[in-house]
């Protein structure tokens, strides 16, 4: 790679990290990419790579190195991971005006299957809950996020939906008002345990949060943005070795799965979680056909005889 190249590379890199805020991870997982690419075009040009012949790739050679990574039994999210990679290197190139276009934006990821998350044991999501408590120096975050979580797997709610409420959405003893997808409003119960939890950190808060205010604040006071949140999963998955898949979506799939495992109807847990189809609360919660023949043979007069 020449000089002028891995400054652009480096260039890069920095942006990730502090302009697109994105995680230590997908920073890692991005450069890799990059430099594996270095790595084929050196034996595919036959020459060290360089803003040159950079210029001159087109459509044959992106689909070469990916072929060459299939060949080296890559699957299709990692695929997905080195078109993106490669976008985004070559838009900042195009950005910094050191190429006037290239031939990836033409390129288009593999359709990968959407798969929903998977339940995390209860006894565990309890666990994860109390250790978010714990692990923050400051006590005020720690109370912030435990209230979080609690507001995902003991009400059942999105991320978004937890961290856009004001506090004057809490106010009612027994439930929240919840503005959901496409303005849709639904009400949650929401356990004294919760609500507990709640005005602990609103008492530990080093700001007066009032009625209009965000309910959840990062350190500069502003709407906590929920890459804090997941960042703090991260640290407690590693702490409690849990897998990659105890997301913050995991523990509102969680909520459902272990509500439906106790009896819940579908119906209410519909409602609750703010599906507009009971056929996606059905995927969501993995309903099997013995689960309801189940609940049928306990319920339907004509199975009792």
């Amino acid at each position: 790679m020449d000089i002028l190249l891995e400054k652009h590379f480096k260039s890069w890199i920095d942006n990730l990290s502090n302009i697109r805020d994105l995680s230590e991870n997908t920073v890692i997982s991005y450069k890799n990419d990059i430099q594996k690419f270095f790595v084929f075009l050196e034996s595919h040009l036959d020459s060290s790579p360089n803003i040159n012949n950079i210029k001159k790739l087109e459509i044959s050679d992106f689909r070469s190195f990916l072929s060459y990574q299939r060949n080296n039994g890559i699957n299709s999210n990692s695929i997905a991971r080195n078109i993106s990679s490669l976008k985004s290197f070559f838009n900042h190139l195009i950005k910094e005006e050191i190429i006037k276009s290239s031939a990836i934006s033409s390129l288009k990821s593999p359709k990968l299957k959407k798969s929903l998350p998977r339940p995390i044991d209860s006894k565990l999501a309890i666990e994860v809950i109390r250790c978010a408590e714990t692990m923050e120096k400051e006590k005020w975050v720690g109370l912030r996020n435990k209230s979080i979580l609690m507001l995902l797997y003991g009400c059942g709610l999105r991320i978004s939906e937890a961290l856009n409420l004001n506090y004057g959405d809490i106010d009612n003893e027994d439930h929240i008002l919840i503005k959901g997808k496409g303005g849709k409003e639904r009400i949650v119960p929401m356990m004294e345990y919760i609500k507990k939890g709640i005005m602990d950190y609103i008492n530990e808060c080093p700001k007066q949060i009032g009625a209009e205010d965000p309910l959840f604040i990062g350190k500069r006071m502003n709407r906590l943005s929920p890459r804090i949140v997941q960042y703090a999963l991260e640290r407690i998955r590693s702490s409690l070795a849990l897998p990659e898949t105890a997301t913050p979506h995991a523990l509102r799939h969680s909520f459902a799965t272990h509500l439906l495992d106790s009896g819940g109807d579908l119906r209410t847990i519909q409602e609750l979680l703010g599906h507009s189809s009971l056929s996606t609360t059905q995927k969501y919660t993995k309903v099997e056909t013995a689960q309801l023949y189940r609940a049928y043979s306990k319920s339907h007069p004509l199975a009792k005889k």
